[in-house]
């Protein structure tokens, strides 16, 4: 007989206010957060996931209800990382304004020092064996095309375009691992400075 509700199987299991789905994605946050957190203080290599769940107050039995691996979480946190990277980015890089490459570069560098946690995963851990290098090298290209599009769109020659975007994301990624490890010691505004004046050294190299 049909009484016009719904199957309780159709219903979320609640408990203590929240759902099933609402406490696993508390859990899965909790990790990627206990993970952040360790990087801060070791680096990428203190990552494992009986670390992870120490930190996080979890057993193993959560960690893989998340993920198949520690390499799989470093894989989700990077990727979540480089778009809060990448989104203000793209927001000012769009803009066709002429104090843009000012506003752009203090966007990236006050980024680059809003988290050292998040900073340090992003610019300096890719450069350790931490099996980050395939997410690097397919994240990567985000960054260089949004340079390629907008920075330099108006070099015509599409290899030059090419070869200036790739050398100035680069070149930025390894300043930034410097300065975040102390082997570079410099200011924001002389970072910020850095920034605008590579942008304008590029587009006069190429300036037919």
């Amino acid at each position: 007989m049909q009484t016009g509700q719904p199957s309780s199987d159709a219903e979320p299991r609640i408990w203590g206010g929240t759902t099933l789905t609402e406490r696993r994605e508390a859990r899965r946050a909790a990790l990627l957060d206990a993970a952040l957190d360790l990087i801060g203080e070791s680096g990428a290599g203190a990552v494992t996931m009986r670390a992870v769940c120490r930190k996080a107050n979890l057993t193993d039995r959560y960690f893989y209800e998340s993920f198949a691996s520690r390499d799989e979480l470093l894989d989700v946190l990077y990727r979540q990382i480089a778009d809060e990277f990448l989104e203000p980015m793209t927001a000012f890089a769009v803009v066709d304004d002429p104090t843009r490459d000012r506003a752009l570069s203090e966007i990236l560098v006050d980024k680059v020092l809003e988290d050292p946690r998040k900073s340090r995963l992003f610019l300096v851990e890719p450069y350790s064996s931490t099996g980050l290098g395939q997410t690097t090298i397919a994240v990567m290209p985000a960054f260089t095309r949004l340079i390629q599009d907008h920075l330099f769109a108006h070099i015509d020659d599409p290899v030059q375009r090419r070869v200036a975007a790739v050398t100035m994301a680069s070149g930025n990624a390894g300043m930034f691992s410097a300065w975040l490890n102390g082997t570079l010691r410099a200011t924001r505004d002389q970072i910020v400075d850095h920034l605008v004046q590579t942008i304008a050294a590029y587009r006069g190299m190429y300036r037919g």
